[in-house]
C-alpha cells in the first residue's frame, strides 16, 4: 500500500537509512530487477563504500531491508488511523481516501511500496520471502486488532483482515494499470458494504 516515507538525511549515522529509501523508491517505480547498485548510491547520495559496508550481502541485502522499512512504514499508518476510526468501515474510508489521493499524485506510478519487490524475489530469494511475510503479518495483526476492537465475531475475524488487505493490494494494482482511482473507490465501497453489515 502507499503511504509516504520521511525523506532521509544525508549526514553520515544516515546513509543506511538513505539507502533504504532509496532503494525502497527505486523498487516501487522501476522495479527490483530494473534497479542496480548504483542506481541505488546515485539516487541515495550516500559514499560508494558505505553499500557494502552496511549491506555486505548486496542488493538482496537492501531488498529486504526496503521492504522491512517500507511495509513497517504502512504498518504505522494502519496502527494511527485504526486508532481513530469508529469502526473498520471507517478507517477503510479513510485509508483508501488517502491511497487514492497518493496514487494521483504520483501520475500512478507509485503503487504499493513492497508488492513490486515480492513478485519479482519470491520465494527465490529467502531474505526477501521472509521480510516480505513479517510485514504481511503485521499489517493482517492490525486489520484483526481493529476488528476485534469492534466486536467483530471472532470466527470471521481471519477472513475479513485477510480479504482487506488482498482487496486493497488489487485495487492498488488495478489503479495503476487503468490510470484512475476508480478502483480504489470501488473496492472501498464492496468491503465497507460489507463491514457495515450487521454481525
Amino acid at each position: 500500500m502507499a503511504s509516504q516515507p520521511k525523506q532521509p538525511g544525508k549526514a553520515r549515522g544516515d546513509q543506511r537509512q538513505a539507502l533504504i529509501w532509496a532503494a525502497a523508491k527505486l523498487f516501487r517505480r522501476q522495479g527490483y530487477s530494473g534497479t542496480g547498485l548504483r542506481d541505488i548510491l546515485a539516487a541515495s547520495g550516500a559514499a560508494r563504500g558505505s553499500l557494502y559496508h552496511y549491506f555486505p550481502g548486496g542488493k538482496e541485502q537492501i531488498g529486504a531491508a526496503a521492504v522491512t522499512a517500507a511495509g513497517g512504514l504502512v504498518t504505522d499508518t494502519f496502527t494511527a488511523l485504526a486508532n481513530q476510526a469508529d469502526s473498520p468501515a471507517d478507517f477503510l474510508r479513510r485509508y483508501t481516501g488517502m491511497l487514492a489521493h497518493w496514487l494521483e499524485a504520483s501520475k500512478f506510478r507509485d503503487g504499493c511500496p513492497i508488492t513490486t519487490t515480492l513478485l519479482e524475489t519470491t520465494p527465490a530469494s529467502e531474505p526477501i520471502t521472509e521480510a516480505g511475510q513479517a510485514v504481511f503479518a503485521d499489517w493482517l495483526t492490525v486489520m484483526a486488532a481493529l476488528l476485534a476492537r469492534h466486536n467483530w465475531p471472532p470466527a470471521r475475524i481471519p477472513a475479513t483482515a485477510t480479504a482487506i488487505i488482498a482487496g486493497l493490494e488489487g485495487a492498488l494494482m488495478l489503479a495503476r494499470v487503468q490510470g484512475s482511482a476508480r478502483p480504489i473507490h470501488d473496492t472501498a465501497w464492496a468491503l465497507c458494504a460489507m463491514l457495515d453489515e450487521p454481525h
